[in-house]
């Protein structure tokens, strides 16, 4: 009976050994993501708060950054995203920036997170539209949608969001 037990416990260690490895999925997640990946344009719903004397005006900010011929998001391959992080380029509105790109499949949220790599030179650009954690809205063949949402003071009847459209070159 013991020898059973035993021979059970390794069997099922061995074949649930990827669940306890740090961030197996992930790493598979992000890397459906590898290549260069042209940015056709942001689209943008913000809050826009201006003082204007006494008075505090809160108005909705919409628009949408085309972007120039030879913009460019890319997601470099990584054997594991956690310790072995590869530094990615992009260029957006004539800045050029490097940043590392996490993936991450949980809970039902697909999402890449964009942040500054250990060497990295900051970048306004980068900071302003692409840096953060964005949800895959959409991705089909070579079309990707990303983009973020949130509330105000808890208000969920108004949605704020940035969405990123990109379709992949190479």
């Amino acid at each position: 009976m013991l020898n059973k037990l035993i021979i059970l416990f390794f069997s099922f260690f061995i074949t649930t050994c990827y669940k306890w490895s740090p961030n197996w999925r992930d790493t598979k997640f992000r890397n459906q993501f590898v290549g260069k990946w042209r940015i056709d344009s942001i689209q943008n719903l913000h809050l826009s708060i201006r003082e204007v004397g006494d008075t505090v005006l809160v108005l909705d900010t919409q628009y949408t950054i085309y972007a120039k011929p030879g913009d460019y998001l890319e997601i470099l391959f990584t054997k594991d995203q956690v310790e072995k992080n590869v530094t990615c380029t992009g260029k957006f509105l004539d800045s050029t920036f490097s940043y590392d790109v996490q993936g991450y499949d949980d809970k039902n949220a697909q999402r890449l997170g964009f942040t500054y790599c250990q060497t990295c030179l900051p970048s306004i650009t980068f900071q302003n539209y692409i840096m953060g954690s964005r949800y895959i809205k959409m991705h089909e063949g070579t079309k990707l949608r990303m983009g973020t949402k949130f509330w105000v003071n808890d208000n969920y009847d108004k949605t704020y969001y940035s969405d990123t459209y990109l379709t992949k070159i190479e």
